[in-house]
Order: C-alpha cells, then sequence, then structure tokens
C-alpha cells in the first residue's frame, strides 16, 4: 500500500513556524513529509530540516518525497530522543518544531498494522515494528491496574476500569489476538 497521509492543518502550520530561510526547522513526527516538503520549500541551502519518525514506511515514503532537498535530514527514530538525535548531528539549538500526534491514516488504512476494527487482523498496533512488544502482549500479559492506568492516561478513556476488567476477563477464556477479539 502506498503510503499516503494528508498532513493536518498545514497551512496554519506553515504559517505559525514563521519560517526563516536559514533556520532550522525539525518535525518529530514526520510521516510521509507533508509538513516537511513545505518547510525544505521555504529554506535555502543554508536552512536545515530534521524530519524523525520510528515508522520504516514512513521514513521509506519521506525520503523518497524529500530526496531533492539536501537541507532534509532524516532520522528513524521516536521523537522523545529528539535532543539526543540533535546533538548527535551537531544541532543544540533549532527555529521551530513540529509534532503532528497520533496514529496515521496510513496505520489506521494498512489493515495488517492491526490498528484497525474494521477487518479482523492480529492485534499488533507497534508505530515502530522493530520493536517485540505488541498490543496482544500487552492486553494479555498487563495487570487490570496497568491496563486501567493505559487507557486512562494515554486513551483518556473515562470507563478505563471497566474496560480493562472486560479484557482481563476476555483473556482468562483464552488470549486475544486480533483486533475483532479486542
Amino acid at each position: 500500500m502506498e503510503f499516503k497521509h494528508k498532513s493536518v492543518l498545514l497551512e496554519e502550520t506553515i504559517q505559525g513556524l514563521h519560517i526563516r530561510p536559514d533556520g532550522i526547522y525539525v518535525d518529530g513526527t514526520l510521516g510521509g513529509a507533508g509538513h516537511g516538503a513545505q518547510i525544505c520549500a521555504r529554506l535555502s541551502a543554508q536552512g536545515r530540516f530534521i524530519g524523525i519518525d520510528q515508522d520504516q514506511d514512513a521514513i521509506v515514503a519521506a525520503s523518497e518525497r524529500l530526496a531533492a532537498w539536501k537541507q532534509a535530514v532524516i532520522i528513524r527514530s521516536n521523537y522523545c530522543y529528539m535532543v539526543q538525535k540533535l546533538a548527535g548531528i551537531g544541532i543544540r539549538q533549532v527555529d521551530g518544531i513540529l509534532l503532528d500526534l497520533g496514529v496515521s491514516s496510513y496505520q489506521l488504512d494498512e489493515e495488517q498494522r492491526g490498528f484497525t476494527y474494521r477487518v479482523d487482523e492480529p492485534l499488533d498496533m507497534r508505530m515502530d515494528r522493530s520493536q517485540d512488544r505488541t498490543a496482544a502482549d500487552i492486553v494479555n500479559g498487563y495487570s487490570v491496574q496497568e491496563l486501567t492506568r493505559i487507557l486512562r492516561d494515554y486513551g483518556e478513556e473515562r470507563y478505563a476500569p471497566a474496560i480493562a476488567r472486560g479484557i482481563v476477563a476476555a483473556r482468562e477464556k483464552a488470549p486475544l489476538t486480533s483486533t475483532g477479539q479486542l
């Protein structure tokens, strides 16, 4: 499947960054580089763009899209390591940072990634498929308290305790291995 993703609030984001041609800009959630291409198009030869993403499919798509710009550097990592990754390439200060947080439309549409409930697929949900732990490992191995915390804190789910109890009850009958089961 071709990596397709419509950049969220593209024009507003570009305007809000107040891009200087010689500036340094970072997109910590590079995706298909929709924002990145617009930033690169506004940079001079002295400007720099650093795109970070943990999804290998996104890295491939972004590399193709940004190939024409020598100012673009692409790093496969999680944006939480941004400071270290930037320091590793000699950057200690930037002019702007962009984070388009959440699951991309590509990840939802690519059924075997295990994010969608439209079809019954293996329960994966890894943003970075080089990581070992899948959603199936979590729902089948975490305690009701850990599941509640995840659902409440990261999913902002008001029914987190009931959902966590339901997951634990269901897995006692058989491991949850697919999106349909979950």
